[in-house]
């Protein structure tokens, strides 16, 4: 797919205006359309991106002014909603769980970006031979990683699934996902939940003491050489 800068840019503003995403959130997605963004192979090989937005509660979106700006919703479910952008740009919108458990330097009522979803559903080689490439970029890049999904027992997510993905993490503030394979949305909304793995920078480890152990720690040091730790 071919992101539109003004689209980007257009979407970011108005999400900012409406308290819905930060001013240094604005400045990573409107990276996603510059040719120099680390994954731009992946943008190409993409059928669609999204932002997924954790918000207070979905009933207080400004719905009218996103169906305006273009918006169709295309899924939606108790605490969650999903709107299709034009040229592939989708915003998701939740106050349900997503994400493992993690240090968070937001306030409970406080509107912030999740993740941002690089969806690869093509199933033909050479788009998968796209989303291989990126545990090699990560090397090249110094990115964390976490992989899930082996190509045969499926990602399931709420009420959707998608063959595997993997979780990029550049720094504390971003998570980025690239989903691989056919989206499925099951109505009846019984597919369990494979949450998005912590953002290693800001993961919680949990006390190895079985009584009277210390509090949990947080990791926030990134290591000096790059490795995939097993996420």
């Amino acid at each position: 797919m071919q992101l539109s800068q003004e689209t980007i840019q257009g979407i970011g503003a108005f999400l900012h205006e409406r308290g819905l995403l930060a001013a240094e959130e604005v400045q990573v997605t409107n990276e996603l359309a510059s040719p120099e963004f680390a994954f731009a192979p992946q943008i190409e090989a993409a059928e669609s991106i999204h932002y997924h937005i954790h918000v207070r509660n979905t009933d207080n979106l400004p719905h009218e002014e996103l169906l305006e700006l273009g918006g169709i919703v295309v899924n939606r479910a108790e605490g969650y909603i999903k709107f299709a952008f034009p040229q592939g740009l989708n915003l998701i919108f939740s106050h349900i769980p997503v994400a493992q458990k993690e240090k968070s330097v937001h306030a409970a009522d406080e509107a912030y970006l999740d993740h941002i979803g690089i969806d690869i559903r093509s199933e033909d080689k050479s788009a998968y031979l796209a989303f291989q490439q990126i545990p090699f970029l990560c090397a090249v890049h110094d990115y964390l990683f976490a992989r899930q999904g082996d190509g045969k027992e499926a990602v399931k997510c709420c009420h959707m699934q998608v063959r595997e993905k993997y979780w990029v993490y550049p720094n504390p503030k971003i998570n980025y996902e690239f989903a691989f394979g056919t989206l499925v949305i099951n109505s009846e909304g019984v597919f369990g939940v494979d949450l998005r793995p912590a953002n290693p920078f800001n993961k919680v480890q949990e006390a190895t003491a079985c009584y009277g152990g210390a509090a949990p720690t947080v990791t926030s040091t990134k290591p000096a050489i790059f490795v995939s730790r097993g996420l």
